[in-house]
């Protein structure tokens, strides 16, 4: 048996007991699923009661949280949902279902357009019998299939699935794997990705670990989110002893999913570059710590503002809530804790601007709504005493000239000149008119209503400027561009969309 066989097999007989083949005959999506889940739940479990310290607190191991936290959802969606939670023993599974994701199904209509009907159910044959676990029932079928659609890269893919995991051949499972990868490129970048990954997993097997780096590189080159793929290239540096490399890498991926650390951890391969893993985790404690600080003082900041601003508590308790929550995690000094601690702060944030600017906005809605509310009564009130005044010149100097006589009378008793009574006569009755006019005048209304309002306004306005004032002060701003911040809840981030970044 040639060396590259033998080492080989030795190795793969060891990288078996460190990850188990995981296996299901189920049909469908679900089964699948189900069964996946729960295995990772087991896997993800055994990885954190053996984790650092600094990585994971033992209150937080005791609570279990971090089993809770993995879902069915990010197993049906293939390798790049799972991300930390991939382990090679149920990649056979994972190929499963990503066979039935649309966005695959899309390109096989394609690519399988061309074909007739018998060589379309051979393949779904070949198909059956592998969910099945009939091995050499669907290595057959697919072989067979291969002659008639060989662009089909799904089918390269299975026989290098089959060969490598059922038959242990590495050659036969590699020249297939390669197919499915060059067949892959230019339909979906992100399969071949996944073909290239078992190259390079081969390659590893077989002690070839710069060949392993040169496949897992095409896969980042096609897929340069697919966070696994940084993962197996830096345990491949690892035993190149490229260890800077190796760090880089890994800290690539654990910004895509945190469990990573948890990963490298237990990975025996890192164990050559124990020193630098500590250090890595050292530094992402520190870092995460220095965030969680500045966003729990921002938080504290916010909910002390919004209680100036006479924000009712019952609105800001569960921002509150969330802010002790921060608290606690910070006290227990690790990286998941202080990172749980930032998120729980980000939230507390949230909550609090979102109540903030909720109760403001209603306090200058209803203060205008009531200063137009006042502003109209103010307006019925001067239109009332001017008509008042117009009815006084009308009725009593016009229509009903009593005081125009009585002057002249009055007037006349005085002086005994009947040409000076008539003449203040006519003079009060022309007093009347302008009385009458004055009245009418709009410019006298208008007087008369800024007199009224003048101090209520005034009073108005330095209430409205105080509460838009709090309301921009509760908004968070961009510190760029000074535009309004929005929440992005995925993320637990401030997005400025004016500048397109985070904040």
């Amino acid at each position: 048996m040639p060396k590259e066989d033998l080492i080989f097999e030795r190795r793969f007989k060891n990288w078996s007991l460190a990850h188990p083949r995981y296996w299901t005959v189920a049909t469908d999506t679900t089964g699948i699923t189900g069964f996946i889940s729960t295995q990772i739940d087991r896997v993800v479990k055994a990885q954190i009661e053996t984790a650092d310290n600094i990585i994971v607190s033992q209150e937080r191991i005791i609570s279990e949280i971090d089993r809770a936290a993995l879902g069915i959802d990010r197993v049906a969606d293939g390798l790049e949902s799972l991300a930390a939670t991939f382990e090679w023993g149920f990649s056979e599974l994972v190929w499963q279902l990503e066979e039935q994701r649309e966005i695959l199904r899309d390109i096989l209509r394609v690519l399988q357009a061309p074909l007739d009907t018998q060589a379309k159910e051979l393949k779904k044959r070949a198909e059956y019998a592998y969910r099945n676990g009939w091995f050499d029932d669907a290595l057959e079928d697919f072989l067979e299939s291969e002659k008639k659609n060989r662009y089909d890269f799904t089918i390269h893919q299975n026989l290098g699935n089959i060969y490598f995991f059922e038959k242990k051949n590495p050659e036969k499972a590699l020249e297939y794997y390669e197919r499915a990868a060059k067949y892959a490129t230019p339909e979906s970048p992100y399969h071949a990705s996944i073909a290239f990954l078992h190259i390079g997993l081969i390659r590893y097997l077989q002690g070839n670990f710069q060949k392993a780096c040169e496949a897992t590189l095409k896969a980042l080159e096609l897929s340069p989110d697919l966070y696994e793929a940084f993962y197996q290239h830096a345990q491949y540096c690892a035993n190149l002893e490229k260890y800077s490399e190796a760090v880089e890498h890994l800290k690539i991926a654990i910004a895509g999913d945190r469990y990573y650390c948890v990963k490298a951890d237990s990975e025996k391969d890192f164990d050559v570059m124990k020193e630098q893993l500590i250090s890595l985790f050292k530094e992402l404690r520190e870092e995460a710590c220095d965030w969680a600080k500045k966003e729990i003082k921002r938080a504290k900041e916010l909910i002390k503002d919004a209680e100036s601003y006479g924000v009712p508590n019952k609105s800001i308790v569960v921002g509150k809530n969330k802010l002790n929550e921060a608290d606690t995690l910070f006290k227990r000094d690790s990286y998941f804790d202080y990172l749980d601690a930032y998120y729980n702060a980000m939230e507390a944030q949230n909550l609090v601007v979102e109540s903030s600017v909720k109760f403001l906005s209603d306090q200058i809605s209803e203060k205008e709504k009531e200063y137009n509310n006042n502003l109209q009564k103010c307006r019925e009130k001067v239109e009332s005493d001017i008509d008042k005044i117009a009815n006084v010149g009308m009725f009593l100097f016009i229509f009903f000239p009593i005081f125009p006589i009585l002057f002249a009378i009055l007037t006349y008793f005085i002086t005994y000149n009947i040409v000076s009574s008539i003449g203040v006569g006519v003079v009060a009755w022309f007093v009347g008119w302008i009385i009458f006019f004055f009245g009418l005048s709009k410019s006298v209304e208008n007087f008369l209503y800024e007199k009224y309002i003048r101090e209520y306004k005034e009073s108005y306005e330095n209430e409205l400027t105080i509460l838009k004032n709090n309301l921009s002060k509760a908004q968070p701003l961009c510190p760029t561009c000074k535009g309004p911040l929005s929440y992005i809840q995925q993320y637990k981030r401030w997005y400025c969309y004016e500048c397109q970044k985070y904040a």
